[in-house]
């Protein structure tokens, strides 16, 4: 893969991260905020499509430095468990910590029960740190890495396996909370996807200024349809970001430089400065001013502040301690 098709993917990963983040803002706290109807249009938006766009980028990564190198299983299990499960289990035990302190203040508090902590990692989306229910459906996809392994070396195979994974996309029940089946089931269709994209050098293909006015011209469309099918929104929003990278790579290929190698660490991080923002958002005189205001500082501490964090983190000699940050 060459160095442009590199610079893009970081491009697409600054570009992800930064989605999530504005995803994550939502100052008065209600998700959608009919009050806040710019606000809410952005967030519906970004929720159309944004963590599967995630794991779509996942999935490349995973045949870029894994499949393609045809690593041994074990190696690949304990290399996840590390990357994966470190910052996983030290999230976990820190936000209960900092929920527990600061409850009065919580949206969802915690209760420091052997309970609470193991329905934690038996049901992620429950965990004090919502966000690792991404995680661990990440690291129980790439569980299946034999199976990807040989489902990808024909047509036939690979026929069903996109098949398989959309069936599951679609039909498999959205309410088995246990280890995030329900998630695995849906996301498992863009990992796949994201490994063929890679496997294929399909991205080639989406490089074309046409291509780029007629993907965002799709979205537009499928966004403006009431009740449009969600994997239709889901598979528009990921075509139009990485069309969207690929042009912009000849011509900014530097653009989200000062965060895009932090992407994981910004998401780990980032949302403990957009509570604390909300927070504040709620002890002071509400309008137009203020809410945009720390609408973009949310923005602009979801992103910097962690990457602050990583860049001292990184200093530290400890290796154990860069490990519980991702690094």
């Amino acid at each position: 893969m060459n160095r442009q098709k590199i610079t893009w993917l970081q491009i697409l990963q600054g570009w992800s991260m930064l989605l999530v983040v504005i995803g994550h803002v939502t100052l008065t706290g209600i998700f959608e905020n009919p009050q806040t109807p710019v606000s809410a249009t952005i967030e519906r938006v970004i929720y159309s499509f944004h963590m599967p766009l995630f794991m779509f980028i996942s999935g490349f990564l995973f045949y870029f430095t894994k499949i393609s190198r045809d690593l041994a299983y074990k190696e690949v299990v304990f290399d996840k468990l590390k990357r994966l499960g470190i910052p996983y289990l030290f999230f976990t035990f820190f936000t209960f910590a900092v929920k527990f302190i600061f409850s009065p203040f919580m949206k969802r508090p915690v209760e420091l029960s052997l309970r609470q902590f193991t329905d934690s990692f038996l049901y992620p989306g429950s965990n004090p740190l919502s966000e690792m229910w991404f995680v661990a459906t990440l690291f129980i996809i790439m569980l299946s890495y034999p199976l990807l392994k040989y489902m990808i070396t024909g047509h036939f195979k690979i026929a069903v396996l996109i098949i398989g994974s959309v069936v599951l996309n679609l039909f498999f029940p959205p309410d088995i909370f246990l280890l995030c089946l329900s998630n695995v089931a849906y996301m498992f269709l863009f990992f796949c996807l994201g490994i063929l994209f890679c496997k294929f050098d399909i991205q080639r293909f989406l490089s074309h200024s046409g291509n780029l006015l007629l993907s965002l011209l799709l979205f537009i469309a499928l966004n403006l349809i009431p009740d449009c099918p969600i994997l239709l929104l889901n598979l528009t929003g990921i075509i139009f970001s990485v069309s969207l990278c690929l042009n912009l790579t000849p011509i900014v290929s530097g653009l989200f430089s000062s965060f895009r190698d932090y992407t994981f660490q910004i998401f780990l991080l980032g949302i403990f400065p957009q509570i604390a923002i909300r927070i504040l958002y709620s002890k002071i005189p509400q309008n137009e001013l203020s809410y945009w205001s720390l609408y973009i500082i949310s923005i602009l501490l979801g992103i910097y502040l962690p990457v602050f964090i990583a860049k001292i983190v990184e200093k530290i000699p400890n290796k154990l301690i860069r490990r519980c940050f991702g690094l």
